[in-house]
């Protein structure tokens, strides 16, 4: 027996994900943790330093504006927030290289260029100066790194319908 249960934190292989389920997941979240950002005054995009680590929330702070005050003083939407940006911030940090620290920091910038900010591939290589393939590839596991993290991903043992024995 392990001290340490490997399945807790492994990512699974894209051979066993249903990719197109599990982004369609992982869209839905996005999509909903943006409109709770917006629906307490925060802006759909969260905020991060120059090396791709989340900033906390202003939520906390004086607002200006009677419009901003009545769009927190909605109890409903301030707990909606709160609790999908705590689930967003605990797939938010997994998002990382194992050793490179210099690769998490680049796979955070790409998940934040192409998933929150809707950069196109071509946009974010520009950008971050990398290679398509670079950029593909960090957007695939950065998207399985956070899915899983938020139990998001769907495997194809559980999408695809079992084959009918004919006798």
């Amino acid at each position: 027996m392990s001290l340490f249960d490997i399945s807790k934190y492994e990512i699974p292989s894209n051979e066993e994900v249903d990719m197109v389920l599990t982004k369609r997941n992982f869209e839905i979240f996005i999509g909903a943790y943006k409109s709770s950002r917006e629906k307490i005054g925060q802006p759909r995009v969260p905020k991060v330093t120059q090396s791709y680590s989340l900033l906390p929330p202003s939520t906390a702070k004086g607002h200006s504006g009677e419009a901003e005050r009545l769009l927190i003083q909605k109890e409903e939407d301030l707990a909606e927030f709160e609790a999908l940006h705590q689930l967003f911030s605990k797939g938010f940090s997994v998002v990382a290289h194992p050793f490179k620290a210099e690769v998490t920091e680049r796979r955070r910038q790409i998940f934040v260029l192409r998933y929150l900010q809707g950069l196109t591939v071509n946009e974010i290589m520009e950008r971050a100066a990398v290679s398509k393939d670079i950029v593909t590839d960090e957007s695939k596991e950065a998207m399985l790194q956070f899915s899983t993290e938020l139990q998001l991903v769907v495997k194809k043992s559980e999408s695809t319908p079992p084959v009918a024995c004919h006798s």
